[in-house]
């Protein structure tokens, strides 16, 4: 648990040392599935918010070459109304449009060399929707744009960009957007018939949800928006996209996301998903990272940079557990902005957009922004997954092993000084012959650093500094896998259950498939106000198990309620094949649990 991001960490292979609790252990000789997904797949993780267009041709040498940033995101997409909001243009003027977009883009540099389907499409609401209009003929100009605008269709379509913050758009006061954003939805459900009929290797979803403060008002947000969406269109979609930023995104409250928060956001529209359709769909998130009121119009900020890069790894160490239900998730850093620099009325003095990799300086040149640290850190980031834990939910760890390489990455989500024992499994450190340690963090006056370490030595000591993360890039000796760790994720068909003093909640989960030989966890979400409990009872197959007091993140005391996950440990003794039985019973009335995930790690 913590309150911001203020760490210290310490590396030692001396054990005794330090607390156990803080222990990570490292098995570089087993190799670990989530799902069915191992190998880290670069382009899902690594990419910018952009694509084809002409911005960073002169620095993609360095950028799409050396540092390996993949295409994420543009406003692309056929956008029926970007002229006229009265008219709906007819296919073959889409189809006229979208041939001149694709000569247009034929002759980017960026496209000739770097074309991919790999990437989203979307569109400002405004230019995609009107009320009152035909979907269908919407959906017919959007399938026909879409075949002659691209000679590589885009994997990813977003009908629209964060539609719902702006369904006061077309109305006059604010009770009469339910009502838009039920359009908005069923204007997702006609264009993912017509897209999916007719271009079948892309796949539409939504709905970019800005907001996702789900637990509001007794989770009337999450009623009245992503469950109405899925209601209304989910059947259709093939991915839900969410939007995760620490800061304030459009409206709402300020958060930190970081942690439990994002991981109750996610889980819940996960639970929901298997509640309707007995499986997962997975989630796209389309932008994360950090952002706030009064950023736009102002002048460079080094120190606005370096809390975006603390919250894009915060964030980003928690999406790297889910390679099995995510399809990409783009952290919020853009190439130039160029238009930006044209918008007098929100830049009136010139000044470059705060999350952009290359800005103009004052003389008229270009120069990198330190987010450019953010693909630097992580670059050549590669290879299986293998076995990697941490005993403390704010220790984030991940590792990976490709041909004589290992990568270690760690991050602190505590407040205060952490000391961890980096413990290796199985003797696998005597694989390692030599250190890289890279160290990105702020400095004193909130700059950016980052820091390259050679011949790092393990018996050292290394202080992580506020906002920092680390990577271990090893090299190795030849290294073959001993072992296999699977995990998996089960979900009940109940979810979302009022919390009443001493009545008990039970939770089926079917379907499980578990072993003597492995790590068991129950993940709890929970929306409670903070003076009610947040350590019920908890008993699996009629096992009681010890919930912690410790989370993933800070203790969410700037929000109205705490709405997080709590991951429950228990010994996998007591899971058995098939159904298992959680029971869960509060002291204390109100709130809700949102969602119970049985999560099992098998070794084999």
């Amino acid at each position: 648990m913590k309150y911001k991001i203020s760490m210290i960490v310490a590396f030692s292979i001396l054990s005794t040392v330090f607390s156990q609790e803080n222990t990570v252990t490292i098995d570089l000789t087993t190799q670990k599935y989530i799902g069915e997904e191992s190998t880290l797949k670069r382009e899902k993780y690594f990419s910018y918010h952009g694509s084809f267009d002409w911005e960073l041709a002169s620095e993609s040498t360095y950028l799409f070459d050396q540092l390996g940033i993949e295409f994420g995101r543009s406003f692309a997409g056929p956008a029926p109304f970007r002229k006229s909001k009265t008219t709906i243009p007819s296919p073959s003027e889409a189809q006229k449009r979208g041939e001149n977009t694709l000569k247009s883009k034929q002759n980017s540099s960026l496209y000739k060399k770097y074309k991919t389907a790999d990437f989203i499409i979307t569109d400002h609401p405004r230019s995609a929707f009107q009320l009152d209009m035909d979907y269908d003929k919407i959906a017919a100009y959007n399938v026909a744009y879409i075949k002659s605008a691209f000679s590589e269709i885009p994997k990813y379509y977003e009908v629209m960009n964060e539609p719902f913050v702006h369904a006061k758009d077309y109305v006059e006061s604010w009770d009469q957007t339910g009502m838009v954003i039920l359009e908005m939805s069923k204007l997702h459900k006609v264009v993912a018939d017509k897209i999916h009929a007719e271009i079948p290797g892309m796949m539409v979803g939504g709905y970019s949800s800005a907001w996702p403060e789900v637990d509001r008002e007794n989770f009337d947000h999450w009623n009245s928006r992503m469950k109405l969406f899925m209601d209304t269109a989910g059947e259709h979609m093939k991915f839900f996209a969410t939007h995760l930023y620490d800061g304030r995104n459009v409206t709402g409250d300020f958060n930190y996301r970081s942690g439990s928060n994002s991981e109750a956001i996610l889980d819940l529209i996960e639970a929901y998903s298997y509640k309707k359709w007995g499986i997962v769909k997975p989630h796209l998130i389309s932008e994360y990272g950090y952002t706030s009121k009064g950023l736009l119009g102002k002048p460079y900020s080094p120190t606005l940079n370096g809390i975006t890069l603390t919250s894009c790894n915060n964030i980003l160490m928690s999406l790297l557990d889910k390679p099995d239900r995510l399809l990409k998730a783009i952290p919020f850093i853009v190439g130039e902005a160029n238009w930006f620099y044209k918008d007098t009325t929100k830049n009136p003095e010139g000044h470059p957009y705060p999350w952009v990799i290359v800005r103009r300086t004052k003389d008229g040149g270009k120069k990198f922004t330190h987010l450019k640290k953010f693909y630097e850190l992580w670059k050549n980031v590669a290879g299986d997954r293998v076995a990697i834990h941490s005993k403390n939910p704010d220790i984030q760890a991940h590792a990976f092993v490709k041909k004589n390489k290992a990568y270690i990455a760690v991050n602190n989500l505590h407040d205060k000084a952490q000391k961890i024992n980096l413990d290796f499994l199985n003797t696998s450190n005597t694989f390692i012959k030599n250190i890289t340690l890279r160290r990105l963090y702020t400095n004193a006056s909130g700059i950016p650093k980052l820091i390259y370490f050679t011949n790092y030595d393990l018996t050292e000591n290394i202080t992580l500094k506020i906002g920092e993360t680390i990577i271990l890039e090893c090299d190795l000796n030849e290294i073959a896998f001993r072992n296999t760790l699977t995990e998996n994720n089960y979900y009940s068909k109940t979810y979302l259950q009022k919390i009443e003093a001493n009545k008990p909640l039970n939770f089926l989960i079917e379907k499980v498939q578990t072993g003597a030989n492995g790590k068991a966890f129950i993940k709890m979400g929970i929306g409670r106000t903070h003076t009610l409990s947040k350590k019920p009872i908890v008993s699996i197959n009629g096992n009681t198990v010890e919930v912690p007091d410790n989370w993933a993140g800070y203790d969410q005391a700037n929000r109205e309620q705490f709405f997080g996950v709590i991951t429950i440990p228990f010994d996998i003794k007591h899971t058995i094949p098939g159904e298992n039985k959680i029971q869960l019973t509060f002291p204390d009335t109100g709130g809700f649990v949102s969602s119970v995930i049985l999560n099992i790690e098998l070794l084999q």
